[in-house]
């Protein structure tokens, strides 16, 4: 009796952080796409998660200024359903760029119970 007692808590202890695992929001589109090309010049930046996020909780992340477009106010619009955030940017011809949503220790992408986003990568070109 005590071994399936504890075999059930080891069970319910394992399962349980995979739901927890299972559950973190994640990245289900980006404007630019990544790998994309786009033309230089003024542009929507923006994210959509697989669910409802927090409103005014967000980590657009720059891991060098170089690579960064330049962007007017980081205060992204959040769309109506709760899933998108936009920031409207300026490219500059012939660049490569990076933008993370969510990257240590920036995590405030969250779901409405909390829980941060799993970070996503996006790269994208500008032609000349």
């Amino acid at each position: 009796m005590a071994i399936a007692v504890a075999t059930t808590i080891v069970l319910m202890a394992v399962l349980g952080g995979r739901a927890r695992d299972q559950a973190a929001p994640t990245v289900v589109r980006t404007s630019p796409v990544a790998g994309a090309i786009i033309a230089p010049g003024t542009m929507k930046l923006s994210v959509t998660f697989d669910r409802r996020m927090r409103p005014g909780n967000f980590s657009f992340v720059q891991k060098d200024p170089a690579t960064f477009p330049k962007c007017n106010a980081m205060n992204p619009v959040q769309s109506a359903d709760g899933r998108t955030f936009t920031l409207a940017c300026t490219v500059e011809p012939n660049r490569s760029y990076e933008v993370w949503f969510n990257s240590e220790p920036y995590m405030n992408f969250k779901a409405m119970d909390g829980t941060p986003a799993v970070p996503f990568q996006l790269n994208f070109r500008t032609r000349r």
